[in-house]
């Protein structure tokens, strides 16, 4: 009997962003349960999906309020929950840098050629390791793929 795999395909894309403007250091890399989240200032990146996600890229981009502001040179951490307990899973890398009227402002993104694969039910969450305010060194966490 021979076996043909049939391809299976995102429904829909996905594209989800969070802010972390006003939020606290991050000051752990190690499993966090989920009652333990808020205080950790781990915060949800992406939804709860029925079929999963397909995670190709994160981007991190600096959104102050300022146009000028400097962002601070950090972490942004993305970690995994499978309902009970989060996991760090990666970290991007934010350098500081100066933007202006004419001077674009910080963004990186992360291309997974193994893409990151959220099972049904679980969730991505992000944090940083500098506290930021909204007025200067405020983020925003982009997840970027697809739904199933």
């Amino acid at each position: 009997m021979t076996m043909t795999a049939t391809p299976v395909f995102a429904q829909t894309p996905y594209f989800k962003a969070t802010s972390l403007a006003a939020v606290t250091a991050c000051t752990t890399r190690a499993p966090t349960a989920t009652a333990s989240l808020a205080a950790a200032n781990i915060v949800a990146l992406t939804a709860v999906s029925t079929n999963g996600l397909r995670i190709d890229s994160i981007q991190v981009q600096a959104n102050s309020t300022a146009i000028g502001a400097t962002t601070a040179a950090q972490l942004v951490q993305i970690w995994m929950w499978d309902g009970t307990t989060a996991f760090l899973i990666d970290e991007i890398a934010v350098t500081a840098q100066v933007p202006s009227a004419t001077a674009a402002a910080f963004v990186a993104e992360k291309f997974y050629t193994n893409p990151i694969l959220v099972p049904a039910a679980n969730v991505l969450y992000c944090s940083t390791t500098v506290t930021t305010t909204a007025s200067t060194t405020a983020l925003q966490v982009i997840a970027k793929g697809g739904a199933y």
